[in-house]
């Protein structure tokens, strides 16, 4: 199991952290699945029970210069990892005025996701600001819980004003109450 990431284009790096800041609001611990072409973040909380179900797809080659993975088998060439996506964000945060930032699976001490990110410095010499993320590697006989939902074809399209609005009227939102009823005519 092998996995090096290396992204160089730094609006990419603000669109991960906006993408794993809004995960982190939603749960404590989600899976990273990565694969050859994609990267998901999965969360599989039982609807039955109240919990919350999350599906995030991202194709590698819009984030990654780099991107190498080998995962546990040819047939089978992807690798599962649960993670806490506030940790993630706390060290995509240190990413922010980065100039590259290296993703690397490691293990020290146990598995970990090492983000090492290149930061601008007023001499010669680079600072090179290192986070690891402790990881739990998923068997494969679980992957199955991983895999993309069916979801049934819509008749329906709703266009929403931008993400960034919407944000913040839901941040607002959230304090009044559990539930939100919203009636339109």
């Amino acid at each position: 199991v092998k996995y090096i990431s290396y992204i160089a284009f730094i609006p990419t790096i603000n669109v991960s952290t906006g993408v794993v800041n809004t995960i982190t609001k939603l749960t404590k611990t989600c899976v990273l699945r990565l694969t050859v072409d994609n990267m998901y973040f999965v969360l599989s909380g039982k609807v039955a029970n109240g919990g919350v179900s999350m599906w995030c797809e991202l194709l590698q080659v819009n984030f990654f210069e780099e991107y190498q993975l080998e995962g546990v088998s040819a047939d089978a060439n992807e690798i599962c990892l649960e993670v806490a996506p506030e940790n993630l964000s706390r060290a995509l945060k240190t990413a922010q005025n980065a100039k590259s930032v290296k993703i690397k699976l490691t293990k020290k001490h146990g598995p970990c996701l090492t983000l090492a990110a290149e930061l601008p410095s007023l001499s010669s010499i680079n600072r090179i600001v290192t986070h690891d993320i402790p990881v739990d590697i998923i068997p494969k006989r679980l992957w199955h819980d991983f895999k993309e939902p069916t979801v049934p074809d819509f008749d329906v399209s709703i266009y929403l004003p931008p993400l960034k609005t919407m944000k913040s009227v839901v941040d607002r939102m959230k304090n009044l109450s559990n539930y939100l009823v919203s009636v339109i005519k």
